[in-house]
């Protein structure tokens, strides 16, 4: 995309990944999205908030994701533990499915690397942090350090494991060796091929824990629709049309992406399936990453300073008073 903008060659609709939006439309390449024609009210807030860059829309959600707790339900009712309602309640309920479910570990988080974010901002959310204030990032505040604390914990008490090769989330949680981890969506399919039929029963999904809120990550597609189309109002009808309710629909019963739009979920498997059900009610709090032209280059800094002190190397004040220091560095790309 970047070098067909470069090269001017750009097609008159694209799907781009919810943290490139910002960047894309500080290049100016982006047509503003038109609101006589498309009504952001019925989509997710949280989704919506992806195609927004300084209060201007470029973009419409297509489809939608979020992260809820995957866990066994067989060794919860082995441990004598239900699905956990806070912080304090997600230790308890790890540690149990460990030591009386008989997992080797109770959970398994991102120890940090790449996306590393994805999974640790959600508990920086519950705690009421904000990423940026103004145009400063604010790494280094004490919601961002007592949430990284409480993420680093589970690595420190070795009820996550800090690697794991390729695979092996999938095959250990199948086996009974990991008793939960944080993912989106596209695992429902993935541990029902793996672990067929008899395996159905299992398993199960849990929202993510509530502090002072219950917030997980949102991330999916949008699509957007370049200035320099010669098509740009069909271009847009095109991009209605895909998100209307029937259209979400039918691309959810094709591959399995789940719907942007609200009142899609009200009929059909979206409605009645339980588990479905969970990530919809998910999505009622669900945030994104700031939408910054430098997000993508910003975002590897906070990986790694949540890498440092998972992996027992610094502690969370200096890891993100040196993130935020490094990313303010950067700049959110403002005044672009």
């Amino acid at each position: 995309i970047a070098t067909a903008i470069a090269g001017s060659q750009t097609p008159d609709v694209s799907l781009v990944g919810t943290t490139w939006v910002s960047e894309f439309a500080g290049s100016k390449a982006l047509d503003a999205t038109p609101t006589k024609l498309i009504d952001k009210s019925k989509f997710f807030a949280g989704s919506w908030d992806t195609t927004s860059v300084n209060g201007t829309s470029y973009g419409v959600p297509w489809y939608v994701e979020t992260r809820l707790i995957y866990y066994r339900k067989d060794l919860a009712a082995k441990a004598g533990v239900t699905e956990p309602k806070d912080w304090q309640g997600l230790k308890d309920f790890t540690k149990a499915l460990q030591t009386k479910g008989g997992a080797k570990w109770g959970i398994s988080l991102q120890p940090g690397g790449q996306g590393s974010w994805q999974t640790y901002m959600p508990f920086a959310w519950q705690k009421g942090a904000e990423l940026t204030s103004g145009n400063k990032f604010t790494f280094a505040s004490k919601p961002m350090q007592d949430a990284l604390d409480y993420y680093a914990s589970f690595f420190k008490e070795k009820i996550s494991p800090t690697q794991l090769a390729q695979g092996a989330l999938e095959s250990g949680f199948i086996k009974g060796d990991i008793g939960s981890f944080v993912s989106g969506p596209w695992h429902m399919g993935i541990l029902r091929d793996q672990g067929g039929a008899g395996f159905e029963g299992k398993w199960d999904v849990a929202e993510m824990p509530k502090e002072q809120a219950g917030t997980s990550f949102t991330g999916g597609g949008d699509l957007v629709v370049f200035k320099k189309s010669k098509n740009r109002d069909t271009a847009w009808k095109f991009v209605d049309y895909l998100t209307q309710e029937a259209q979400q629909q039918k691309l959810y019963a094709l591959v399995g992406s789940l719907p942007s739009v609200q009142k899609a979920w009200d009929t059909g498997k979206l409605s009645t399936d339980p588990l479905l059900k969970k990530f919809g009610t998910q999505l009622q709090d669900a945030k994104s990453a700031p939408a910054i032209a430098t997000w993508e280059q910003v975002a590897a800094e906070l990986d790694d300073a949540v890498e440092r002190v998972c992996l027992g190397k610094q502690d969370s004040a200096a890891a993100l008073a040196d993130a935020d220091k490094k990313a303010n560095a950067i700049g959110t790309g403002a005044g672009a």
